[in-house]
């Protein structure tokens, strides 16, 4: 695997993308996760190195495997593996600016040997035991069925095939649980466009989302009645919400669902949960009853220059796994 090789051809399609980027590039959901290291190659090479940690002891093992990056927000991380030797490059997301935004990039790349997928993860058609790894960054915390793509990934997987996540929403960190609430609360009840620990929020906020299905669907609904059944549709998607209006209208409150500070809200539109919070070491022993045998690991600096540190980090995660906003796990197939 020609690490040196891939950063070369990682920049310089990064470079093009910027020379191109238009409008509509800029418009697409994908672009924002692309965004913050596009200003200069230090940022590029920044991204590319702090991506090669999350391959751990796999680094040199992506040459002519069949890899599925689940969640692939911008695409970045599926065209470096491809970059990186892969056989075949999976790159799945739900949101449709996503997939839009990694075929800009596998245009530009000219790469054959990355294949985009719009659709839920967790009800990904591949093969029994096609599979070779899956890295899923920074993306369970939006899955509303986690427990799905756990199951998906377990099938797909030979036997001691790899699963690696990583994601920053430690639940074992009360700093984390904090400034989650926080987030969360906004992004449910707060009607203004707003910047909160690196999450860029638009005008639009989840209640009031709620309340615009509503009246889309159910036009002769009296306003109050819109803002109580929006309150009781609390973390539905569009399907729920249609669904549960129709039983409260009927008199049959049984699906209410409210609001409480603490709570993960899901954006109605997209099916995706804001960022839940996740206690790495319950997800490890919910991994155990998939089939793999798996690590957790506290999530170091991601630096070059900081590897060392990086190193000692982890192999005390058990102390340290309370303290960062970010955890690692590494899994393995196991035979049944």
């Amino acid at each position: 695997m020609n690490i040196k090789g891939a950063e070369v051809r990682f920049l310089s399609i990064l470079n093009k993308l910027k020379r191109i980027e238009n409008n509509r590039i800029k418009s697409l959901d994908g672009y924002n996760y692309i965004r913050p290291f596009l200003s200069s190659n230090a940022d590029i090479r920044r991204y590319f190195y702090g991506r090669l940690n999350d391959f751990h002891y796999v680094e040199k093992s992506i040459e002519g495997r069949t890899i599925i990056d689940a969640g692939c927000g911008s695409g970045a991380f599926s065209i470096m593996l491809g970059l990186l030797g892969a056989k075949r490059v999976y790159a799945v997301d739900y949101i449709a600016g996503c997939i839009d935004m990694t075929k800009v990039l596998i245009e530009i790349s000219e790469l054959k040997n990355v294949e985009v997928i719009c659709g839920d993860i967790g009800k990904l058609h591949l093969t029994k035991g096609s599979v070779d790894g899956i890295f899923c960054i920074e993306s369970i915390s939006h899955y509303r069925d986690y427990k799905s793509f756990l199951d998906m990934s377990s099938r797909v997987l030979r036997t001691d095939g790899f699963l690696i996540i990583r994601d920053g929403n430690n639940g074992m960190s009360p700093v984390i649980r904090k400034k989650n609430y926080k987030i969360w609360d906004i992004f449910e009840n707060y009607p203004g466009a707003i910047t909160i620990s690196g999450h860029q929020k638009g005008e639009g906020y989840y209640l009031n989302g709620r309340r615009n299905i509503i009246r889309s669907e159910f036009p002769s609904l009296r306003q109050d009645e819109v803002e109580t059944f929006a309150r009781y549709t609390f973390a539905y998607s569009k399907e729920r919400i249609i669904g549960a209006v129709e039983q409260f209208m009927k008199g049959d409150f049984t699906l209410r669902s409210e609001y409480s500070y603490g709570q993960c809200p899901l954006d109605p539109e997209t099916d995706c949960y804001m960022e839940q919070l996740f206690n790495p070491k319950v997800l490890k022993d919910e991994l155990r009853n998939y089939g793999f045998k798996s690590k957790v690991y506290s999530a170091g600096p991601s630096k070059k220059s900081l590897r060392v540190l990086r190193f000692l980090w982890e192999k005390l995660s058990p102390m340290t796994i309370y303290l960062p906003r970010a955890f690692k796990i590494i899994a393995i197939r196991e035979r049944k």
